[in-house]
């Protein structure tokens, strides 16, 4: 009687509900840890180093702020909704307990917005004595094309543009630090399938039909060629530039896009995207913190990091020193570095500089010094 009565109660359907729930859940987990890669943890103390991370209210810049903090550094997120930052800020104070996380505006498809956002941040209230680590996370990918007050396609001037600018303008303090800095750009293997620099279309105007996923392929392979002309150009230099490929990671970065505004296709997308290995973002941010962070990247200049925190090489595009420094002029016109940069000089009581495609020309004798305005003609 006993054994029937317990029998039953294994092939009940509650049971079977049950025990079919531990399965999933427990499958689950084992295929997580799999897809999750080697495990990592980056152990540095870093208290006293400052860092500033674009994009920072959601996915990976959210978790690469969070862990920075967690780390006792100084965390600048650099976003484009204030609102939203303010909340995200508060959540990462309260679970790490790291008051020094600051929200500065900066919406990358604005360029002017991104002067402002340097200028703040080299003189007045809101001045950084140093900065350690920059890391270029923000992106966007959309489903109609879109154009910034510029006129330039939205995609471009966010993923490539708004982070060449951020750059040009930092640089002179950059490298007028005694510290090391490193430059950190995220970025994608999707730059190795069938893709090519269109230099011809950069703005995305002469297509029959806009293709949101082509259209960011492409800018971030714009971005990658960038990376690495900036890794060649600043090679004697203190600062080291890397790449790092958090593989494919559960973001609302196809937000946007016409296959998730349908409930039936955004599931079908998410169980497509589950069974090709997506990762969360707190396993996804770990070759991040080690290009960032880790010791072992420290001399580690133009690395191009996968996943696994593995050195993986550049494509043949990249490796084409002729398509660099084309998009190098053409992101020099384009984002008006020339322009902004001379506003920039001015607004902080500097000597102004002139820019063109050969190299950049001072209007007047710096006033900060002979070193900083030649160190800017070598580089550009």
């Amino acid at each position: 009687m006993a054994g029937r009565r317990l029998l039953q109660g294994l092939t009940s359907p509650w049971s079977v509900g049950f025990s079919a729930f531990g399965l999933a859940y427990g499958g689950y987990h084992v295929w997580d840890s799999t897809q999750s890669g080697t495990k990592y943890d980056l152990h540095e103390d870093l208290a006293g180093k400052t860092y500033i991370v674009t994009g920072a209210t959601s996915g990976i810049g959210q978790a690469t702020a969070e862990e920075l903090a967690k780390r006792n550094a100084r965390v600048i997120m650099a976003c484009r909704n204030r609102e939203k930052c303010v909340q995200v800020r508060r959540d990462i104070v309260l679970n790490t307990r790291n008051k020094q996380v600051y929200c500065r505006q900066c919406d990358l498809e604005d360029f002017d917005s991104i002067r402002t956002f340097v200028q703040k941040l080299s003189k007045g209230k809101f001045e950084l004595d140093r900065i350690d680590g920059i890391v270029h996370n923000a992106a966007m990918m959309q489903s109609e094309r879109k154009v910034n007050k510029d006129g330039i396609e939205k995609t471009i001037a966010t993923n490539h543009l708004g982070s060449f600018l951020l750059t040009g303008l930092l640089l002179d303090k950059l490298l007028s630090q005694k510290n090391p800095v490193r430059i950190v750009f995220l970025n994608t293997n999707i730059i190795d399938r069938k893709c090519d620099l269109k230099m011809e279309d950069l703005n995305s105007e002469h297509e029959k039909k806009f293709d949101g996923y082509e259209v960011y392929k492409h800018s971030k392979l714009a971005s990658a060629l960038f990376s690495k002309e900036l890794s060649e150009r600043l090679a004697d230099s203190n600062i080291r530039v890397l790449v790092a490929d958090p593989g494919r990671t559960k973001s609302n970065l196809s937000a946007q896009m016409d296959g998730q505004t349908f409930f039936l296709s955004r599931w079908l997308l998410k169980i497509v995207s589950f069974g090709m290995g997506e990762r969360r973002t707190e396993k996804a941010v770990r070759p991040v913190l080690y290009a960032l962070c880790d010791p072992d990247t420290a001399d580690g200049n133009g690395l191009f990091i996968d996943r696994e925190r593995h050195q993986q090489p550049w494509n043949d595009v990249c490796q084409n020193a002729e398509k660099r420094q084309k998009l190098w002029n053409v992101s020099v016109s384009w984002s008006r570095l020339g322009d902004h940069l001379a506003q920039l000089k001015q607004d902080l009581g500097e000597a102004a500089v002139q820019i063109s495609e050969g190299g950049v020309t001072p209007t007047v004798e710096s006033s900060t010094g002979g070193g900083r305005s030649w160190r800017t003609l070598w580089l550009w």
